[in-house]
Parts: C-alpha cells; sequence; structure tokens
C-alpha cells in the first residue's frame, strides 16, 4: 500500500512539473509577444505619412507640397502655370493658372491623398501619379475638367482621351484659346 501511495505522489508529483513548465512556456510566449508589440509601436522608425492625415497643400495645378516639405509634381500632365492667363472665347482673359491651383484643392479637400512615386524630376520633385478620397486619379480628374493637358511626351500620352473629352465639352482652359503651359513658361521664365 505505501508503494501504491509512493507511485499516486510521484505521479501527482510529475503532473504538477509538467503543468509548471507548461504554464512556464505559456507565460514566456505571453512575454515575448508583448516585447514584440511593444517594440514594433515605439522603437521601429515609421515614415512620416503622405496618405490618410498627411497635411497637402496646393502649390500650382499640377504640384502638391506635404507637410514635411516634400513635393510631388502630378505625373502625365501640365498645368497652367500660377501667373498664366487664358482667354474666353469671347475675348475676356481669366487666371486659369490660379482657376488649375483651386481645381486641384477642390479635389483633394476630402483627404486621404496618396501618390504612386514614378520618377523624379530636375527639381527634385518627386513626379507621382495621385489619388485623393473619392478620386482614384488626380491626375486624369484635372485634364477631364480641363485644367492641366496631356503630357505626353515620355509619360507616354496616359491622359490623350481625357484631354480629348474636355476639348469637345470646352472645359476649363479648353472654353477660349491658350498657350500650352510649356511655351507660357518658355516667354515669361522665372526670376527667382
Amino acid at each position: 500500500m505505501t508503494e501504491r501511495k509512493n507511485q499516486e505522489t510521484e505521479g501527482s508529483g510529475q503532473s504538477s512539473r509538467q503543468l509548471a513548465q507548461a504554464l512556464g512556456k505559456l507565460i514566456a510566449l505571453a512575454l515575448v509577444v508583448v516585447a514584440v508589440i511593444l517594440f514594433e509601436r515605439y522603437c521601429v522608425p515609421k515614415p512620416k505619412p503622405f496618405g490618410p492625415g498627411a497635411k497637402i497643400v496646393t502649390i500650382d495645378g499640377d504640384t502638391l507640397r506635404a507637410g514635411d516639405g516634400a513635393e510631388y509634381r502630378i505625373f502625365g500632365i501640365d498645368a497652367p502655370e500660377l501667373r498664366q492667363t487664358c482667354t474666353e472665347a469671347n475675348g475676356k482673359s481669366w487666371l486659369c493658372g490660379r482657376a488649375a491651383k483651386a481645381k486641384l484643392t477642390t479635389l483633394i479637400k476630402d483627404g486621404n491623398v496618396n501618390c504612386e512615386a514614378r520618377a523624379t524630376d530636375r527639381f527634385g520633385r518627386t513626379v507621382a501619379v495621385c489619388s485623393a478620397e473619392g478620386v482614384p486619379d488626380l491626375d486624369e480628374a484635372l485634364v477631364r475638367n480641363g485644367y492641366a493637358i496631356d503630357l505626353g511626351g515620355g509619360a507616354g500620352n496616359p491622359y490623350a482621351s481625357a484631354e480629348t473629352e474636355a476639348k469637345d465639352a470646352k472645359r476649363g482652359i479648353w472654353r477660349g484659346t491658350f498657350d500650352r503651359p510649356s511655351d507660357w513658361r518658355q516667354a515669361n521664365p522665372r526670376s527667382d
């Protein structure tokens, strides 16, 4: 009988040790998970956001500036320069460069601006295809509304059909006459 009691006590002791070991492993695993979460949250550097929550402003009709100062030139389009004027069908002049900036500002007003980099231009700006809340392609929206033209050239005419639509509907700059933004820049070089 004492032999049986000894076996039961031994079995009970083994069972307790196994339970303690399993519990120890579970606690160790929980500590590792907590450590990883804390490390991820506080130790991994996060890039400044250029998307939801980022402060974005328009510089002109085809350029954005992020809160960190980085500038983004919108891919595949060319908008009238800020000081550029266009002419209505009736011959009246209007501030089409300011109107292009205002249109871009309206398109990004709901936030969630996100840009996918394509290249870097000669001024060091990131050239990107951009979207905003409710506007899947800012580039195309500006051209379709007549506040920018398809850039063509190296961009490969990505917005030619949107430009044709704006031209046929006489939207924006197409409601009269205008100088191509590149021609206007050449005739009006920056003095800064």
